[in-house]
This record gives structure tokens, C-alpha cells and sequence, in this order.
């Protein structure tokens, strides 16, 4: 797997040598579907390239770097088990969560923006909300649902 230049340059951008396990890393997330566990992530990235040299607590490390990097998001939803997914630099998504039955959904709420605004005027505090789980219930699951 070669490295993908968009990769290599965001790493670089944030002052940190990329690596071929974090290459392979980021960019079998960086191309799922959806969000992943570290676990889906080293099954991609082992069925990309079984001979890969790399352990669950690198694809850990390399995450919890990635997130701090802003190159990756992490949600913990309902069940308690984080799950990435690539961040692509300047985007915002929200996600609401159904605690009852785990069905996720993707919402763009642009009033979060307007929040991050409103705390750093009132608060002088940077609130990073850019990827964000609500939990609660959705229209099948709350008592008196129309669904």
C-alpha cells in the first residue's frame, strides 16, 4: 500500500513523521464507510495486507495521536466502545443516538457553531464540538412515538 499524499501531507503539516503503520492506519480509515473500532480498523487493514506488522495497541496509539492531531474524530456512543472516523480538515457533523435501541444518525446542526461562538465570547473557552454524539430517543423508542 503506497502512501496516499493527502495523508502524509496533513501528518506533516502537524509536525509528525508518518510512519508505514500509521499510513496504513489512517488511510484504511480514512476510506471506511463508516466508523470504526480500532478492532474493524487492524481487521481492514491485516485483510488490505496480511503480512502488516502492526498490533491493536499501534492502531490505538496511532488513533489517540490522529485525534489530537484533528486528523481523526472519536465518538463514544451508547454502547461505550469508541469509534473513529477520518476528519476532514474545516468539515463539522453531529450524530444523535438512540440509547434505547443504538441507531445513529447523521444531523448538520449549524445552531453547535453558534454555540462554539457563544461560548468563547461569554467564557474565553475554545469549545471543540466539530464532532458530536447526542444521546437520546428516537421516534420509535420514545414512549408515545409516532414511528
Amino acid at each position: 500500500m503506497s502512501c496516499e499524499p493527502e495523508i502524509a501531507q496533513a501528518v506533516r503539516d502537524r509536525g509528525r513523521r508518518l510512519t508505514i503503520q500509521r499510513a496504513k492506519i489512517l488511510s484504511a480509515l480514512r476510506h471506511a464507510d463508516e466508523h470504526q473500532s480500532a478492532e474493524q480498523i487492524l481487521d481492514r487493514v491485516r485483510g488490505d495486507d496480511p503480512l502488516a506488522d502492526i498490533s491493536l495497541s499501534t492502531v490505538y496509539r496511532t488513533l489517540e495521536t490522529a485525534t489530537t492531531l484533528q486528523l481523526t474524530s472519536e465518538l463514544r456512543g451508547a454502547s461505550g466502545t469508541a469509534v473513529y472516523e477520518w476528519a476532514e480538515p474545516g468539515t463539522t457533523h453531529h450524530h444523535i443516538e438512540c440509547t434505547a435501541c443504538g441507531h445513529t444518525e447523521v444531523v448538520e446542526l449549524t445552531s453547535l457553531r453558534l454555540a462554539e461562538a457563544e461560548i468563547r465570547e461569554r467564557a474565553g473557552f475554545e469549545a471543540d464540538i466539530r464532532h458530536l454524539a447526542i444521546p437520546g430517543l428516537c421516534r420509535d423508542c420514545r414512549p408515545g412515538g409516532d414511528g
